[in-house]
């Protein structure tokens, strides 16, 4: 009953004078989270909320003190949106997650949050209010299966990792993704190593091994790097083709791969919003599911030529930096010299007609 008088409230409210406040696990200049970051709020303005209605929290949990911090970011948290309409909150990773349920119950209390991590069932006892779930995290097994595709000997998958909670959660959906292909591929998770030592792990590697780009945050020793960081020490160490999950790698050293589109991903986050405070998304039950956009394979024609990767058997991919065909690269040209012809060939004929008229 109250949901239902929930929903009505909010559809009644309209969209247009909502305040929605964001919540970002880490802090900002992380090229990934920006672009989700963006294209959320460009998508709420566009649907008619005020810039000023739409409130972005940065919680910097990478940092090695976060725990210690935590209570004097609940407190200013609360200071500045404790008072103000809050009409739906969006946690971007586990540990936003965390800390909004955790810290900020008293924000605007029954009002829905939206997430793309997926709640504990400790969380949803303490919580009043409803829960959706976006679930931005990439798609492992369709990347792994356009692997196989690509490089049909592969026997090993080798995937670099933290120990973060975004780390932990990533892991915990990649091996029930990859859990299909156990029986062919051997898979083995490095978060137990140093972020050094698995650097120099991915350096030696078999020619029958390709190496995915995971989640990392933190390893084991407490040393911290953003994920798109980690992505770039991995392609630069590897001595195999390296495949990616998410589309702001590619082009930075990757081959390629099912990769979720951030873009994309930050609009349908905005579209989840916009469709649960205007009544059109309800929900249903303690964790609501809402749609996610397919993957996206997207691949660098610079990584498959040095690899000798034959791109051939994914119909449909999306190639960056081909190098355009002859007909694509001078076809102003050719056309103008074709057209020179034609009329050097009109003006002999005619030439030559005339010529035969009177002798």
């Amino acid at each position: 009953m109250l949901l239902a008088v929930w929903a009505l409230a909010a559809h009644g409210a309209g969209t247009a004078s909502a305040h929605v406040l964001l919540l970002n696990s880490y802090s900002p200049g992380r090229p990934g989270i920006d672009r989700v970051t963006d294209a959320f709020v460009q998508r709420l303005r566009e649907s008619g909320i005020p810039l000023d209605h739409i409130h972005v929290e940065f919680l910097n949990q990478e940092q090695p003190n976060a725990e210690i911090v935590a209570p004097a970011r609940r407190a200013l948290l609360l200071a500045q949106h404790g008072g103000g309409r809050i009409d739906m909150l969006v946690a971007l990773q586990q540990p936003a997650l965390n800390f909004a349920l955790r810290e900020l119950g008293d924000i605007a209390p029954e009002a829905p949050l939206l997430t793309d991590s997926e709640p504990s069932t400790l969380q949803l006892a303490g919580s009043r209010r409803p829960i959706f779930l976006y679930t931005i995290v990439p798609d492992l097994g369709a990347t792994v299966k356009e692997v196989m595709q690509l490089m049909p000997r592969t026997r090993r998958v080798v995937i670099p990792g933290g120990v973060g909670e975004a780390d932990r959660a990533f892991q915990r959906q990649a091996e029930v993704d990859l859990a299909p292909w156990l029986r062919q591929l051997q898979v083995e998770f490095l978060q137990n190593m140093s972020w050094a030592e698995q650097m120099r792990y991915i350096g030696n590697l078999t020619p029958d091994t390709v190496v995915v780009t995971g989640m990392f945050n933190r390893d084991r020793d407490g040393y911290s790097l953003p994920t798109i960081d980690a992505a770039r020490d991995t392609m630069r160490a590897a001595n195999v083709p390296v495949f990616s999950l998410f589309d702001s790698i590619v082009g930075e050293g990757a081959v390629g791969g099912a990769v979720r589109n951030l873009r994309q991903s930050g609009r349908e986050l905005a579209q989840s919003v916009l469709a649960v405070i205007g009544g059109r998304q309800g929900a249903n039950g303690a964790v609501t599911r809402v749609p996610v956009g397919p993957v996206q394979s997207l691949y660098d024609w610079r990584q498959l030529e040095r690899w000798n990767i034959d791109p051939s058997p994914l119909q449909g991919a999306t190639i960056l930096f081909k190098p355009p065909s002859l007909w694509q690269a001078y076809r102003g040209a050719v056309l103008g010299a074709a057209s020179a012809i034609v009329l050097l060939a009109g003006l002999l004929a005619a030439m030559l007609v005339r010529r035969r008229r009177f002798g």
